[in-house]
């Protein structure tokens, strides 16, 4: 375009796929008239990338380190002309995207700070260190898990940069602690161990600017989010104006001071037991599941949208106080097989939003993590039980159909 050089140049990273980067409505999150967008997207994405607002698109598999980097690189500098910016919105890019930052000399979340939102062992050292209550941990190796172990009765491991609710053992014996360390072998340096809290897990996502929070949404899982490994739903419930509600508003806020100057998304996941707040996880991105669905019916703000513009802009769009009504979303699982009926949610006007991301014929794998779903449907009530029943009515709604024939 002749007017390119007039436009801010973004350096675009993507796994999910160009069309996620739009609302329902068509609108571009880095419109034509601003931005020139410079695309790495992943190989099977590769046929979502258009627009006139795409100035160049290069697909590799973004989890090779090197063919990401090779083509980082070339988009930095395309045309002569050097990129302002690198966005990436979904985790597993953060912290590569904080590396490539830093080797291109490009504003944006550094490596350190990235590594206080992704590194588990480093988020917890960094929080404790500011008075906030963290479950006691180590990097794994069998001494710290023994000692954790006899002092806190169980124990959890899981990868310092895990995500998806994947990998995660409970581990309450010395010979399960021997077993998984045989299982995972040379991996055990990438896990973590900490106090096994028993408790209910509850997650605030946020929008921040400068570590202030514009807006906050607090929710309980109802279901496990290892629920995949069962097939069954994961079902998760926005919290109740109340004493709990904030008391979960000011543990998130005490979070988010300790890190000064931070401007973005927040999903910050907390275990409550017998009403004691303990931090779990946080990382600087929109959570999964119906989590943006809600967001942006309560507050007017799509929460990848407000990632991408902190990216750029160094500002989010400034939200609504949460609408009084509440929201949940339940997550759909189906097992190996070919799926034999369409997935329709109830025709209810309380039918916030459904993703369905399988259809009949569709072969399926069991899933390997709770991103792995078939359908994701939000909803909207006028209580915690309102919406509990309405998301129950949605799994009998839509229960999957797999037959292992082709």
């Amino acid at each position: 375009m002749s007017d390119q050089r007039r436009k801010i140049p973004v350096l675009l990273v993507d796994r999910i796929g160009y069309s996620f980067y739009r609302d329902r409505g068509g609108r571009l999150f880095l419109p034509e008239d601003r931005y020139s967008v410079r695309l790495v997207t992943s190989l099977d994405h590769v046929g979502e990338a258009t627009g006139k607002e795409l100035e160049s698109v290069i697909a590799v598999d973004v989890y090779d380190d090197r063919a990401l980097a090779d083509a980082v690189h070339h988009q930095a500098g395309f045309k002569g002309l050097r990129a302002d910016r690198l966005v990436a919105i979904t985790e597993r890019l953060l912290l590569r995207a904080a590396e490539l930052r830093e080797e291109l000399g490009l504003p944006g979340q550094t490596v350190r700070e990235a590594l206080l939102f992704r590194d588990k062992v480093r988020m917890k050292e960094h929080l404790s260190a500011h008075g906030i209550r963290v479950p006691e941990f180590a990097p794994f190796d069998e001494a710290a898990a023994l000692d954790l172990l006899l002092r806190t009765g169980a124990v959890v491991a899981k990868p310092r940069l895990g995500s998806g609710a994947r990998d995660i053992f409970v581990l309450r014996s010395r010979s399960e602690i021997a077993s998984f360390a045989a299982e995972q072998g040379d991996r055990l340096a990438e896990f973590e161990v900490e106090e096994f809290i028993e408790g209910e897990l509850f997650h605030v996502d946020s929008v921040v600017q400068d570590s202030k929070v514009l807006a906050a949404v607090a929710a309980r899982y109802i279901d496990e989010t290892t629920s995949y490994t069962r097939l069954r739903p994961c079902r998760d419930v926005a919290v109740a104006p109340g004493p709990r509600l904030d008391a979960l508003l000011e543990f998130n806020e005490s979070v988010l001071a300790a890190h000064p100057g931070f401007t973005g998304v927040t999903h910050h996941e907390m275990f409550v037991r017998d009403g004691e707040i303990v931090f779990c996880e946080i990382g600087a991105r929109a959570g999964g599941g119906g989590v943006i669905a809600g967001f942006l019916s309560r507050t007017g703000v799509n929460l990848d949208e407000a990632v991408i513009q902190a990216q750029v802009e160094g500002t989010v769009p400034v939200p609504a106080a949460p609408a009084g009504y509440l929201t949940g979303f339940t997550v759909i699982y189906a097992d190996a097989g070919v799926l034999q009926q369409p997935l329709t949610p109830p025709d209810e006007p309380w039918v916030l939003e459904c993703q369905v991301l399988a259809r009949p014929g569709d072969r399926l794998t069991r899933p390997e993590n709770c991103n792995d779903a078939v359908a994701i449907v939000s909803v909207r009530g006028d209580s915690e039980d309102e919406v509990i029943q309405r998301l129950d009515q949605v799994g009998r709604h839509m229960t999957p159909v797999v037959s292992s024939g082709n």
